[in-house]
């Protein structure tokens, strides 16, 4: 959440307001599907996980996603939906005057952790090959909004992709990292007008450093706002999700993680049947 959202027109506010309810719909059905030990509200369980990712106390929110995952939640299922619709709760909050702007930073930074520590359990994500792609994702300087990016990572990497991220790097070291390899997309993370500038300049810095082309595409909330994002930034495209990024790049939705000669083997099936 920035500071810059308490002067958001009534219009862009509506756009929020329902990305929240979408958010929170999804969270619900998945809280809701076929599961024992749903009598208890299930809008008022999310409530519950909310209020544990801002309490200092870790054991609840441990307490929670434990209690998630013994309801047979998926771990995938808690980062894709469950943890966005934690925070887009928290931001309501914020925005009914409930909880300070130091919460939801608070807050989300934990949601964040708790994104990154599943992940790191989840054995799906250890057996990516080497010869998959590889991704960047970038959080430029001054973005708020990062757990968004982290969550797209995850999702990446479960569909067998490799993920770097910049956080808060120069363009130079930005320039670095895609000098040094081969990305077969950039992705850069925007909430609003305060880092459109930042990612212009990574662009910029990117076409500058890379030869070869390499597509870079915006997301992030800056897409819900009345902006040309990509005449803002000179990026290629922008996406909302995993699968419209891969797909605007010409990218598969999943890449197998087989051998090197079974992605030899497959390559070549693909180039018969043209």
């Amino acid at each position: 959440m920035t500071n810059e959202q308490h002067s958001t027109p009534a219009s862009r506010q509506a756009i929020e307001a329902a990305e929240i309810a979408r958010l929170a719909r999804r969270a619900i059905a998945v809280l809701a599907a076929d599961r024992p030990g749903r009598a208890d509200g299930i809008t008022q369980r999310l409530g519950q996980l909310c209020d544990a990712f801002l309490s200092l106390d870790e054991d609840e929110r441990h307490d929670m996603v434990m209690r998630l995952r013994q309801d047979g939640v998926t771990t995938h299922e808690i980062i894709d939906h469950i943890v966005p619709a934690a925070a887009a709760m928290m931001g309501d909050r914020w925005f009914a005057d409930e909880i300070s702007f130091a919460h939801v930073t608070i807050g989300a930074a934990r949601l964040q952790e708790a994104v990154r520590v599943l992940g790191w359990h989840d054995p799906s994500r250890h057996h990516r090959h080497v010869a998959a792609p590889a991704l960047l994702l970038i959080i430029p300087r001054g973005e708020d909004h990062t757990l968004g990016a982290f969550v797209l990572a995850d999702q990446l990497r479960r569909r067998g992709y490799q993920v770097d991220m910049a956080i808060d790097r120069s363009p130079r070291e930005v320039a670095e990292m895609v000098h040094k390899r081969r990305y077969s997309m950039v992705g850069i993370t925007v909430s609003g007008r305060r880092t459109i500038a930042s990612a212009r300049e990574l662009v910029d810095m990117i076409r500058l450093t890379v030869t070869r082309v390499t597509p870079v595409v915006i997301g992030g909330a800056i897409l819900d706002k009345e902006y040309d994002t990509l005449t803002l930034t000179g990026a290629d495209h922008t996406a909302r999700d995993a699968g419209s990024a891969l797909r605007r790049c010409g990218l598969d939705p999943v890449v197998a993680t087989a051998s090197p000669q079974e992605l030899v083997d497959a390559a070549g099936a693909r180039m018969d049947r043209l």
